[in-house]
């Protein structure tokens, strides 16, 4: 039998659940009274309101968000496509291609490219719920639960952080001059008049193109780099199915002892995503072709969307442990405080 399948069988067993309880229960409450439920934990900070259907049936419907945070992942600069060490057998800092591309564009800039680069993650999901709670044991302040979430579809995006964008910034101008340089085109046209400069062309040549990698393809072992798109920014977005089955147990108790207006619990289970987030980003592509007439190179720079999770492997030490983290995620664990006042 399929998980989904499984899942499926859940829902529609709970659903059914109030129809069977009513029929079997010989003094049923079905909508009696209307509780307001206050919720924080892992799905974020939410609203229920809930009734009885009968003695060990209930159901309840409400909305959670999450509320934004920051989580920084951080990159560092490569400049060509081979990695460089910063020190040598001894130990002693020695000057890499970065270091001569930095003071480069300090010099040409004014501006300065910092090494590592700090991308911000904001989670922002939100989700409606409904879920239907069966008291199957004699202590009635146990339950479990199953039911549904659904919401948007993005878990997460991320973005460079704004201290960042000069780096951003500063990288994009470098890679149009070096596109130029290597295609030997003009830097740019003054009154109809092309400008090129044959020893700055050559000196970005002999630096390379300076990104960003992630990681390895799966598909073709070659490494995967990101660069800033026209606007300045690298983007990155979480995605996961905006229909969510959920199954768990809650208790939910008296918060003094004779006072029933006012309840404390807590509900823990797991979401079921369908599969583990997919975290979609762009990556830089190089192009290069012959003509055919002069026997001349020419390079073409455009972005290809990829999934992190499923298309990369051998993930960067600065966010290998990230990345190894979402994809244990195949269900997503709720853990839920829940405070419940009496309406009627």
């Amino acid at each position: 039998m399929t998980r989904k399948t499984i899942l499926l069988s859940l829902v529609i067993l709970f659903t059914s659940v109030p129809i069977i309880a009513q029929q079997n229960d010989q003094q049923p409450k079905a909508f009696n009274n209307i509780d307001l439920n206050m919720t924080a934990g892992t799905t974020g900070i939410g609203v229920e309101l809930s009734t009885k259907l009968s003695k060990v049936v209930g159901i309840r419907a409400g909305f959670s968000f999450m509320p934004h945070f920051l989580y920084n992942m951080h990159f560092t600069a490569q400049v060509g496509d081979t990695p460089e060490s910063k020190y040598d057998e001894q130990g002693n800092r020695v000057e890499t291609k970065f270091d001569k591309l930095q003071a480069t564009m300090k010099d040409y800039t004014g501006f300065t490219v910092d090494e590592d680069l700090t991308m911000e993650a904001r989670p922002k999901f939100y989700n409606f719920s409904v879920l239907v709670d069966v008291h199957p044991f004699k202590n009635k302040n146990w339950y479990l639960t199953g039911g549904i979430y659904w919401g948007n579809s993005t878990f997460a995006d991320s973005q460079v952080s704004q201290d960042d964008m000069i780096t951003t910034l500063a990288v994009g101008l470098y890679n149009n001059m070096y596109t130029k340089s290597i295609n030997n085109e003009p830097f740019y046209h003054v009154n109809n008049m092309d400008v090129y400069n044959e020893e700055m062309a050559e000196r970005f040549i002999s630096y390379g193109r300076m990104h960003y990698s992630i990681g390895t393809l799966k598909s073709t072992g070659e490494q995967c780099y990101i660069e800033p798109d026209e606007a300045g920014y690298i983007r990155a977005t979480a995605k996961v199915n905006p229909l969510k089955p959920y199954i768990g147990f809650g208790y939910s108790g008296r918060m003094t002892k004779n006072n029933n207006n006012w309840k404390i619990g807590i509900d823990a289970g797991v979401m079921f995503w369908g599969g583990r987030p997919a975290i979609y980003i762009d990556r830089t592509i190089e192009t290069a072709s012959i003509d055919s007439d002069t026997g001349i190179s020419s390079y073409s720079y455009s972005t290809e969307t990829i999934d992190m999770t499923r298309d990369l492997k051998d993930y960067k030490n600065s966010i290998k442990s990230k990345m190894n983290f979402i994809k244990t995620l195949g269900v997503y664990p709720v853990i839920n405080l829940k405070i419940s006042r009496k309406l009627w």
